[in-house]
């Protein structure tokens, strides 16, 4: 199979704290990246997002 680049933003602190997870587990990043890819396909896990709103009385 070929391999395509891919480039894309991210949080930094998430990205950062990935990176070192995985060079802790000796593992690439685009390795564990590509595993979670798969398995999202797969139907492996979902994905649920939750919105929050908050009011806060304003003094005047």
């Amino acid at each position: 199979m070929a391999r395509k680049q891919f480039t894309t933003t991210i949080d930094e602190e998430v990205q950062e704290k990935f990176k070192e997870k995985c060079s802790q587990n000796g593992e690439k990043m685009n390795d564990v990246l590509e595993a979670f890819m798969k398995s999202y396909i797969n139907g492996d896990f979902v994905i649920e997002k939750e919105v929050k709103f908050s009011i806060k009385k304003v003094k005047k």
